[in-house]
């Protein structure tokens, strides 16, 4: 596998702690500008997420002086993302604004299971912390491997909005078996299909060049047979953040070689086009395009 994005919060776990309580009591407008004062060190000392999000600017057409200046307003952007995480942990609310509610509320209130996919787009995190499934429980297939800082936090507000985790580890595949009794009882599955977490990928064409996605995120929506809705979260303002959903086609007239296939591409096209509506919150902070 190529050199990724370790998924993991950066900092501490004091540091994680006393931001929470930082946030608590102090503007987090101020904060953002206080990011201004180490971000341009961390830029550098940070070389894969660097060149990965330089990488992607360039393939959007960016001159090389445009890209560079690119890859701090990214990083700007992400920080505020993980400031927004803490805040949520602090007790701050934030307005969260659907677009194609009705595509996803239909699907909370059917009595049928479903899969969301979500990618590392913006600040998907959020939609957990802030739509609510009553009618429904959402399990999220989670990265095992977060500080216990974060997890505890993250699960914490979850539960409010009957949401929990299944942790997944890289070498473990029980979550497996959980995932298969999730949707057998009409629950929502929700896991991200952009990141591999093994060598089992599969390639699609994303800005014009090949990329590899996770093979088995698409394999388990062909083999379930369920809806599949693609979710993006952006931030619009200091307090605000929208909803995006899309519905993925299982096309059954397809041999499952194909299908799995197609279902990659059509999340690869819509991953693209909300790529280029919002550039800076391209998280995916390593070369996505790598063999």
């Amino acid at each position: 596998m190529t050199d990724e994005w370790t998924g993991q919060t950066g900092g501490t776990h004091w540091m994680q702690r006393a931001l929470v309580v930082i946030i608590r009591n102090v503007n987090i407008l101020i904060i953002y500008g206080l990011m201004h004062l180490w971000l341009v060190w961390y830029v550098m000392v940070r070389p894969i997420p660097r060149n990965g999000i330089y990488r992607f600017h360039r393939l959007r057409g960016r001159n090389r002086c445009q890209a560079a200046i690119d890859v701090y307003r990214s990083f700007y952007e992400f920080g505020k993302a993980i400031l927004d995480r803490f805040a949520v942990y602090a007790g701050i609310e934030y307005q969260v604004e659907v677009e194609n509610s009705g595509l996803y509320y239909d699907r909370v209130k059917s009595r049928n299971g479903f899969i969301m996919l979500f990618s590392h787009l913006g600040n998907t995190e959020m939609a957990g912390y802030f739509l609510s499934t009553p009618d429904k429980r959402m399990h999220i297939l989670a990265y095992g491997g977060e500080s216990p800082v974060v997890t505890a936090n993250r699960a914490k507000v979850l539960q409010r909005n009957n949401i929990d985790m299944i942790m997944m580890q890289r070498n473990d595949m029980s979550h497996i078996y959980r995932i298969n009794e999730v949707l057998q009882q009409g629950d929502v599955l929700a896991m991200g299909a952009d990141r591999r977490m093994d060598d089992r990928g599969i390639t699609c064409l994303f800005m014009e060049k090949e990329a590899i996605l996770p093979k088995g995120a698409f394999e388990l929506c062909s083999v379930m047979k369920q809806p599949v809705l693609l979710v993006f979260v952006t931030k619009q303002g200091a307090h605000s953040y929208n909803v995006h959903c899309h519905q993925l086609e299982v096309n059954n007239r397809l041999s499952k070689k194909d299908q799995v296939q197609d279902l990659a591409n059509q999340y690869a096209k819509q991953l693209e086009q909300m790529a280029i509506r919002y550039p800076y919150q391209w998280f995916n902070m390593y070369d996505f395009w790598a063999k």
